[in-house]
């Protein structure tokens, strides 16, 4: 194979992304609060200020050893009493609902000033300040926010459609995440790696290489995408040439097939990164890699940078997974999106230490970068519930009592981590949805199971139903029983927290209930059903929402069923006909006298 010559210059980086927060979505809740500081100066007071907010909403969680320990060295309290102040707003913080009681800001204030961390971050003081760096360098990347020390605060106009469903870090009634995708595309599809935030030595732009290369695969190998362990082959390649790397890929394939080892890939990887003249094609040598595996950790280039590549690709939408997760390619609900980043964003733009100039940048919408569901043709529309309902049955087909009972807990209540390669990368929301139509299907083969989560072209979930809108009711899971003209609406919640089960949660869905029944006698075709009603699942019914429930069947007339997560799962076993699940569970009886 040919030598390729390396220049000897600064030392090459692979690809690495901010990962501070490693769910993107959470960027919405962050810029939505820092939309309330808009055009103010950034002093030190308001980056405590702000980061309070971050904290108080529970946007931000730290921990007691971060936020509950006083810290007497540069601690701003100094009496004997600071420590117990600290103990106590810590407790009354964790305790707090934002939402029905947060607690005050000052008090997180007076934490912050007393609890210092050892972050450092250039351009900011050491602790909290540095701490509020890390919470807001991605955004400025992505370009939804320009956010410096002593500079006014930025939001672009990605940055606004990015939060228009939010406000002060909560999602909107009825929120839909396709404004959110859209911002999140029309960032990434411009997201280059040398950038004035970052300024990597290697300049690529991500996406664009992803999708050519994938592309390029597929039609020039019949690749059919890539796999997860090919992943860090994208992050040391050093530039936008997609034909090159995959060729690269397809001659790895060729000589170490198709399930290498990690130990593999990183001596291929490694050997990319090698600046010396040499045959970049094969393992690196014993010298490179003695000298520089301190430099290029084995975790980071083979496990922790793929996973969070994932993360922000299935972000974008336009990736789907092949073969039980083990393949990444292109999801083809989307190739006109695809083709058009293909064709425009190839590129590297130069802005060497122009931060103006990257924000106008990153912050101009493109419009052909837009989700929207309400302009779907119907024959798009009808593929994607065809292949949402397809993957329903089959995983209610395949997936044990057992495996379901463990999934949907670990999604709707604990801090464990599925271990499946599928179920890992669905945020905790949308997998709740996802499971919990799988065990209805499963209970009761017979019934029509319509879930509204949004999907990629193998039916495999990104993110949760929309929002109701003129043309969307908001259900997130319809559950139909012909035979007795029942009609159930299946509505998962993650939330434990009382006020928003009962507060937000409820009311959500009895408009579903009363504009569901509304919508079907309106319809020329409609099927009357007999009975509506809601079943409403969450890990832990909190107290409170029985009472209310009651109070709604009282005032509104409808009919709302609490259940939780592994009592649905184990009732689901035994269950004959849709309406047994119309029942008052114990824990969810209203309370009296």
């Amino acid at each position: 194979m040919r030598k390729k010559k390396r220049i000897m210059g600064a030392r090459r980086k692979p690809l690495a992304f901010n990962t501070t927060m490693r769910n993107p979505a959470r960027m919405a809740q962050f810029v939505s609060i820092l939309a309330n500081y808009k055009n103010q100066k950034l002093t030190s007071d308001l980056i405590f200020e702000i980061e309070a907010q971050f904290i108080r909403q529970k946007v931000y969680i730290p921990t007691r050893r971060v936020l509950g320990t006083y810290k007497e060295e540069g601690a701003v309290d100094q009496s004997p009493q600071a420590a117990e102040n600290v103990s106590t707003f810590f407790e009354e913080w964790s305790n707090s609902d934002p939402l029905k009681n947060p607690i005050s800001v000052d008090k997180v204030i007076y934490l912050l000033k007393n609890t210092i961390t050892k972050h450092k971050e250039k351009g900011y003081e050491p602790g909290w300040e540095s701490r509020f760096q890390t919470h807001i360098s991605f955004c400025n990347e992505l370009g939804f926010t320009y956010i410096a020390k002593d500079r006014p605060i930025r939001i672009s106009a990605t940055g606004e459609l990015l939060i228009s469903k939010y406000k002060d870090g909560f999602p909107l009634d009825e929120y839909d995440s396709d404004p959110e995708h859209t911002a999140y595309l029309n960032a990434f599809a411009k997201y280059q790696t040398n950038n004035p935030w970052r300024r990597n030595t290697v300049c690529v732009n991500f996406l664009y290489l992803f999708l050519s290369t994938v592309k390029y695969l597929d039609e020039k190998y019949d690749s059919k995408g890539v796999s997860r362990k090919e992943l860090p082959f994208f992050i040391v390649w050093p530039d936008n040439n997609y034909k090159k790397l995959a060729k690269y890929i397809n001659d790895f394939r060729k000589v170490e097939g198709n399930r290498p080892s990690d130990e593999v890939v990183y001596d291929y990887a490694l050997n990319i990164l090698d600046e010396s003249p040499h045959d970049i094609f094969g393992r690196v040598s014993t010298e490179f890699k003695k000298k520089k595996s301190r430099d290029y950790k084995f975790e980071k280039i083979t496990r922790e940078t793929p996973d969070d590549v994932i993360r922000k690709l299935r972000q974008s939408q336009t990736i789907s997974f092949r073969g039980a997760g083990f393949r990444l390619d292109i999801n083809h609900f989307e190739d006109e999106k695809v083709n058009h980043i293909i064709s425009n964003y190839g590129v590297n733009q130069t802005f060497s230490e122009d931060f103006d100039n990257y924000f106008k940048y990153m912050g101009t919408l493109d419009p052909d970068l837009e989700f929207t569901s309400e302009h779907l043709s119907e024959e798009k529309k009808q593929k994607i519930s065809d292949v949402r309902i397809k993957v329903v049955n089959d995983w209610a087909d395949n997936w044990s009592w057992d495996q379901l009972k463990n999934e949907i807990g670990i999604a709707s209540r604990t801090n464990s981590e599925s271990k499946d390669k599928i179920l890992r990368e669905i945020n905790r929301p949308t997998r709740l949805e996802f499971l919990a139509a799988i065990i209805m299907q499963k209970s009761l083969s017979n019934v029509q199971v319509i879930p509204h989560y949004k999907v990629d072209d193998e039916g495999i979930p990104y993110d949760t139903a929309s929002g109701g809108s003129k043309n969307n009711i908001g259900t997130d899971i319809d559950v139909i029983e012909l035979d007795t003209k029942t009609h159930a609406l299946l509505e998962p919640t993650v939330s434990a927290a009382g006020s928003f089960q009962a507060e937000h949660e409820l009311p959500s869905i009895t408009k579903h209930i009363i504009n569901t029944v509304k919508s079907e006698s309106s319809e020329e075709d409609f099927v009357e059903h007999k009975r509506h009603f809601a079943i409403f699942l969450a890990g832990k019914i909190t107290e409170g929402v029985g009472t209310e429930v009651a109070v709604r069947r009282y005032v509104s007339h409808v009919e709302i069923y609490p259940w939780e997560t592994d009592d649905y799962v184990d009732f689901a076993k035994k269950v004959k006909k849709l309406n047994d699940y119309a029942v008052i569970r114990k824990y969810a009886e209203p309370q009296v006298l």
